[in-house]
């Protein structure tokens, strides 16, 4: 699939969420390609659950960094 900048509705270092059609979903950045964590269903609430989920892992993959 192809998406564009602008359905990206967060970020967080390596840790980003996209806004799809029927959900948002949790990607993790890699080398060549991201690969997709959890996706959460497309309301306020799942939004608030997927952008935790991030800050989650982000922090998990550098505690040094934090939020960005």
């Amino acid at each position: 699939m192809t998406y564009r900048e602008k359905d990206i509705a967060y970020e967080n270092g390596r840790v980003w969420v996209l806004k799809k059609s029927d959900s948002y979903t949790v990607f993790v950045s890699g080398v060549t390609h991201s690969t997709s964590d959890s996706a959460y269903e497309l309301s306020d609430a799942g939004f608030s659950i997927a952008k935790a989920r991030a800050d989650y892992l982000a922090r998990r993959m550098n505690p040094a960094r934090g939020l960005v």
